[in-house]
């Protein structure tokens, strides 16, 4: 007896700042698919939902498969998301309707969310580098910064599924409005937008650095500019990426301290920058600030899944959805 891989198919949407990825896998967990980068400008607006349905029903007119045996989709946004009731709280947060019955009824294909950041370490603990691990904490440094929890090899949501806002924790005296609307959140310190405004201060501060045309045109500094001028050994951005290593590890000493994880895993786009520039620094400032033997037996690893984490683990969970949907069907 076996699996009938092609039995059914599930779909995964990762929303990203400002593109989406899609992908499909078949029943067995195999990725079929993968549309990475779609430009997509998020909005807060029915509309924005209207295109967003309409990207995922161009990647599945453009499947060779029935679109009947597509059983599940799930979509995962950053921020506040309750997956069992369906409500993103953070983004198309509109009317009292929840976002992903809004979805079932567009796609017309049963349809769940849940936040990106646990999603990513869902796909990394079926496809990645979980191994075995238990407690286990995902960072997702991007243009902002979240965490996915593991507590004894079950992902740990919190009451209303909100767990993980490590980026919302305050952290800095530094009197800098955070878009969530609070001041001194560890993200305006740590994350892909932290570093971009810094080296755009740096930069009028007169330093000199491979970016400083694009930021005296008045264009807009992006993650991958930071990563591209990494790659040329900038210095500038080279010291702002090892700074946020370093105080990304501080701050996760406390986090070790705290819950004294067997595994840590550093994923999202500011994690692929090279190794010496930002993990390494986040290492030494673990070992640094956090107790001896809650380091003893801590791996600190990065995401094998890297940029894809977010779109498998969606296909992953619309997967698990599905199977506990009907297990909970059947025990009625």
């Amino acid at each position: 007896y076996g699996l009938n891989t092609d039995s059914g198919y599930f779909v995964g949407v990762d929303v990203t700042w400002n593109s989406i990825n899609i992908g499909i896998i078949n029943f067995k967990g195999e990725v079929l698919k993968l549309q990475m980068g779609i430009p997509f400008e998020r909005r807060d607006t029915l509309e924005c939902i209207d295109e967003l349905c309409n990207h995922i029903e161009h990647f599945i007119a453009g499947l060779t498969i029935d679109e009947k045996k597509i059983l599940h989709i799930n979509v995962t946004l950053c921020g506040r998301v309750n997956p069992e009731l369906g409500y993103s709280h953070s983004f198309f947060n509109f009317g009292e309707r929840p976002l992903a019955e809004i979805l079932t009824e567009r796609l017309k294909i049963e349809t769940s969310i849940d936040n990106d950041s646990r999603t990513m370490l869902y796909g990394e603990n079926i496809k990645g580098v979980v191994k075995g691990a238990k407690n286990v904490l995902f960072i997702n440094i991007g243009w902002g910064l979240g965490m996915g929890i593991m507590i004894d090899g079950k992902l740990y949501k919190g009451k209303s599924g909100f767990s993980g806002e490590i980026g919302h924790t305050y952290g800095y005296d530094n009197q800098i409005i955070c878009h969530c609307g609070k001041k001194g959140c560890i993200e305006t310190e740590i994350s892909g937008s932290a570093v971009c405004r810094k080296l755009v201060e740096r930069i009028y501060n007169h330093e000199a650095s491979v970016l400083s045309k694009k930021v005296w045109n008045g264009n807009m500094i992006t993650i991958e500019d930071i990563i591209e001028a990494a790659k040329l050994e900038d210095p500038l951005c080279i010291e702002l990426v090892t700074q946020a290593g370093g105080e990304l590890g501080h701050q996760l000493a406390g986090l070790i301290n705290l819950l004294n994880p067997d595994r840590i895993i550093i994923g999202g786009r500011m994690s692929e920058i090279a190794p010496y520039y930002f993990l390494q620094p986040v290492k030494l400032a673990v070992h640094k600030y956090s107790l001896r033997l809650m380091t003893q037996q801590l791996s600190i690893v990065p995401s094998r899944l890297g940029g894809d984490a977010g779109v498998i683990g969606a296909c992953l969970i619309a997967r698990k959805k599905m199977i506990w949907n009907k297990l909970s069907i059947c025990k009625r």
